[in-house]
């Protein structure tokens, strides 16, 4: 008879978010940086129920058939002091200043290059996501009170090779 060696794991706790170059291949890149500054208890993964469809007999209450349509998790954030060059990177534009007076343009056409992106925890399970299409948009509170913060969809794309979308369990220390 087997025996049920489940272990316990609890993950929590944000460290950093890394990104690098995409692979619709499947591998994570080597080069990972930091992002920028997560703004604090904005990081979350999380899945939407499935589109379900259900056919029924006529007269009949209980369904025949339930056609399940699963979502992939997305993963969203958002950082705080965005300068010019994470604007051009993650929400679009190009830098039409200089490298020594960088200045902001955009338009609304610029295509934003797939990233990979790897969410590195506390504790528990880090996630890796080898091709993530983002979406990015601002979100600035003007205010005395308020700060400027670029809000992050990440939905995992598919790959070739593995999941699109990997939880990987930090090895003990």
């Amino acid at each position: 008879m087997a025996t049920n060696t489940r272990t316990s794991l609890i993950t929590l706790g944000l460290s950093e978010i890394q990104v690098g170059v995409a692979s619709k291949a499947g591998t994570m890149p080597t080069a990972l940086n930091k992002i920028g500054k997560t703004y604090k208890d904005t990081c979350k993964i999380a899945q939407d129920s499935a589109d379900v469809t259900e056919h029924y007999e006529e007269g009949m209450a209980a369904p025949e058939v339930r056609k399940k349509s699963r979502k992939i998790p997305r993963l969203t954030f958002s950082i705080m002091d965005a300068n010019v060059q994470d604007l051009v990177d993650y929400v679009g534009g190009e830098n039409i200043g200089s490298e020594t007076k960088p200045k902001w343009g955009y338009d609304g056409n610029e295509v934003v290059a797939d990233k990979a992106i790897f969410v590195k925890t506390e504790q528990g399970l880090d996630f890796e996501i080898p091709n993530g299409d983002i979406e990015a948009v601002i979100n600035a509170d003007m205010s005395a009170k308020g700060i400027f913060l670029v809000d992050f969809t990440v939905t995992p794309m598919a790959v070739d090779a593995g999941k699109a979308l990997r939880g990987i369990p930090k090895k003990n220390a």
